[in-house]
């Protein structure tokens, strides 16, 4: 019995994902497209990618200005498109 759930569960996540992936990146696609500075779309888009980051790997990663960066994650944190977590990582808040 419990080897037909396994199958079961296996092959209904193996339908879920590829649509839940889907979603996921057009939530994404939507957020980049209410986002106007190129810097915080670059910023964003990494964090997808790569999260979490902290200010100064984002900085050396992407190669901006500390300047830049500040306002593009001050921007997002308004947003609340990312968040920071106690240990100053930043992660993209789930869509």
């Amino acid at each position: 019995m419990e080897g037909e759930w396994s199958i079961l569960v296996e092959s209904l996540a193996e339908a879920l994902v590829p649509a839940l992936s889907v979603k996921l990146r057009r939530a994404h696609y939507e957020r980049i497209l209410t986002i106007r500075a190129p810097s915080e779309k670059l910023i964003y888009l990494h964090l997808v990618k790569t999260q979490p980051q902290t200010f100064v790997s984002i900085r050396r990663s992407l190669g901006i200005g500390r300047m830049t960066v500040d306002r593009a994650l001050k921007d997002l944190l308004g947003r609340r498109y990312v968040s920071q977590d106690d240990r100053y990582l930043y992660w993209v808040v789930e869509v």
